[in-house]
Parts: C-alpha cells; sequence; structure tokens
C-alpha cells in the first residue's frame, strides 16, 4: 500500500473473481457496509424539541459544540481544568438505510436520537477536520492500551494549562469501550462515531433527516434555500431504494408499487 496516499497496489486489488485489476475506489464503492456520508442526529434536550435543533442548525448553517466527550472528561470538573475544549460535535458513519435503527429506542442507552439530523460526505468532513473516534477497550485485564493512556492524561490535567497541552488536543477523539461487573457495559463502538472539535460550518450542500409528515421536507428544503444553501430531505425509515428514488426527484406517488 501507498502511505502516503492509502491506495493499495495494483496486486493487492486485484480481482480474484476474473483476474481483473480494480481500482480501491471502485471496491469501496461496492461496499454496502461502508457509507458515503457521516450523519448528525439531534434530539430533544432542555426543553429544545430534535426538530426546534434542527431548524436552528439550518438557520445558522452551523452545528453546536455543546457537550465534552473524549478520554480526559472523566477527570475534568469544575474545580480542575475546564472541560469547554472538549467539545464536539458528533456523526455516525451508519449508512444512510439504516439510520432507522439508531433513533429507535435501546436498552441500556442513555441518549435518545430522534429522526432529525443532517448528513454530508466523508469527504467534506475531513476537508473540514471531521475525524473518526479512536475506541479503546478499557474491560478488566485489558490494560496494554490504557495505562499508558491514563498516564498521558493525567500528566496532561496536572498540568498548569491542560487546553494548550498535545493530549487535549487528541483527547477528544478517543473514547471508552468495555463490559465491567457490576456496572452497565459501554459498547458503542458500533455506531462508528466521527467527531469534530468545536462547532461545525456546514458545507453548502447537505442531505437534511427529518419525518416526511405534512410539509416538513418543502419548509426545510425552502429554508435552506432562503439561507443561500442547497439540501435535499429524507426520512431516517426510508429504505435504500425509496431514498435513491425520492432524492432523485420522484414523489411518493410516483415510486407506490400499487
Amino acid at each position: 500500500m501507498n502511505t502516503a496516499t492509502g491506495v493499495c497496489s495494483p496486486a493487492a486489488q486485484r480481482e480474484s473473481s476474473n483476474g481483473q485489476e480494480v481500482d480501491i475506489r471502485t471496491v469501496l464503492s461496492r461496499r454496502s457496509d461502508l457509507s458515503t456520508f457521516i450523519v448528525h442526529l439531534t434530539r430533544d434536550e432542555n426543553g429544545d424539541s430534535a426538530n426546534d435543533r434542527l431548524e436552528s442548525i439550518v438557520k445558522s448553517w452551523k452545528i453546536q459544540a455543546r457537550n465534552a466527550f473524549g478520554t480526559a472528561l472523566s477527570r475534568l470538573s469544575e474545580d480542575g481544568p475546564s472541560a469547554d475544549s472538549q467539545k464536539c460535535v458528533c456523526f455516525t458513519e451508519t449508512p444512510l438505510e439504516y439510520l432507522h435503527l439508531l433513533v429507535g429506542k435501546i436498552r441500556g442507552r442513555s441518549r435518545q436520537l430522534a429522526p432529525y439530523g443532517v448528513a454530508i460526505t466523508k469527504k467534506l468532513a475531513r476537508m473540514k477536520g471531521v475525524n473518526p473516534v479512536w475506541y479503546v477497550d478499557q474491560t478488566p485485564g485489558h490494560d496494554w492500551l490504557t495505562r499508558d493512556i491514563d498516564r498521558l492524561r493525567d500528566s496532561a490535567i496536572a498540568s498548569a494549562n491542560f487546553d494548550h497541552t498535545p493530549f487535549a488536543k487528541i483527547a477528544p477523539f478517543i473514547e471508552q469501550m468495555g463490559t465491567w461487573k457490576g456496572k452497565p457495559p459501554k459498547e458503542f463502538w458500533w455506531e462508528r462515531e466521527w467527531r469534530h472539535v468545536g462547532p461545525f460550518k456546514l458545507p453548502d450542500h447537505v442531505i437534511l433527516i427529518c419525518p416526511d409528515k405534512a410539509n416538513t421536507h418543502s419548509d426545510f428544503e425552502k429554508l435552506a434555500r432562503d439561507k443561500g444553501h442547497s439540501a435535499k430531505c429524507m426520512d431516517a425509515n426510508w429504505g435504500l431504494e425509496e431514498i435513491i428514488a425520492r432524492l432523485a426527484g420522484f414523489s411518493r406517488g410516483d415510486i407506490e408499487i400499487f
């Protein structure tokens, strides 16, 4: 593999079925488990509905970083170093046709996501500083990584200038996972999360996610146009075929089978 580009060598790209060489981009485009997009989902919180939060995002064309995340968070408090530098905007790379699995009720999950949000392409996200989260196993006995990470964290927190330490810059992208006796497991690696530190300004063109009811889609698309941007809406409960058809401009009536 070319380490500079991440592209496999020609030998590594051979398709075993017919001996033809294929570009790595072709391979990835045919992987249904890999998404072209990353998605930020909103939720009801602090008196604001998920719909209101999406409306606020569209009006400002920006997602606010409201909460702190990462491996340093448990050691930060009002009495110690500030957690402000660890505030992030969170995304998932769950494929669009599986978003309905994220917005359903999941036992043991403390935060209930709603079927409202924004999808952007990974390419544009990476250009704007969004990066995948690194999940580190902290199950008892699995300490080959956590011991050294904890030492780096504690050293940074003990300094007089935590926010400006190198560790503070990477800590929001490191998340714990594990299963312990006597308390709930923390096993959310399957969400395949990406994060951006600080508020995230949206690119000019996005997909908006909201329920397909009344005039919700047309209203959100008009709101984006009025702000000088471009957006198409989809419903988190649509299957892949309906997502393709509706984003292509077909109406619900155009694609009904009966």
